[in-house]
């Protein structure tokens, strides 16, 4: 199958498979939680964020991409929970702001408006620190902007492909992760959430 351009409806639904996706993985991701402090509550904090996403976009009929991204962003904002539910909340609001006034995207402008999201994660951050959730935020974005392609069915298999190798070399920029011999925990919740979109 072939997707050519992501509108309201699709949009919507891919963020609550990722949000659903992510929140049956809260275990897993709070067993591995060791930075900033080891209190193993990422996977409950970004499950409760998914699940604040999901459960107001479920509600929703809006078509317009740029509705259905500001509802994201508004729920994600209203339901954060954590760093990394603050930090999901950022991109998503930098996401929203790119694609005001727009019905729908082609992969291109997809790209321009994922590059938007992080450069908004990491204004909104005192300190950001690599080898986190933003790591993997910013590595999908340059793949995107990086790819030859007008397929989205093919555009998040290679985001996919570099989320993955980016989560699995967090653990050279992160002494606390090599250490613990353990990927970062916010991190895999972003890659679970594009498996959760690519499953769907």
């Amino acid at each position: 199958m072939r997707i050519e351009y992501l509108d309201g409806v699709r949009l919507r639904r891919s963020l609550v498979a990722g949000c659903e996706f992510v929140q049956q993985r809260r275990s897993e991701l709070n067993r591995i939680n060791v930075f900033p402090v080891p209190d193993g509550d990422t996977g409950t904090n970004l499950a409760l964020t998914a699940s604040a996403i999901a459960d107001h976009l479920r509600e929703s009929r809006a078509d317009r991409l740029d509705e259905v991204a500001r509802l994201a962003a508004d729920a994600a904002i209203m339901g954060a929970r954590g760093n990394c539910g603050m930090i999901l909340s950022h991109f998503l609001l930098g996401f929203a702001e790119s694609a005001a006034g727009r019905r729908e995207m082609r992969a291109q402008e997809f790209a321009a408006a994922l590059t938007t999201a992080a450069e908004h994660v990491y204004r909104s951050l005192e300190r950001p620190v690599a080898g986190t959730i933003i790591t993997i935020m910013r590595e999908v974005a340059e793949e995107a902007t990086r790819a030859d392609t007008r397929d989205f069915v093919d555009l998040l298999e290679l985001l996919l492909v570099r989320a993955r190798d980016a989560c699995e070399r967090t653990p050279d920029l992160l002494p606390a992760l090599r250490r613990a011999g353990v990927v970062d925990a916010g991190a895999l919740g972003f890659v679970h959430m594009l498996e959760g979109i690519g499953a769907y």
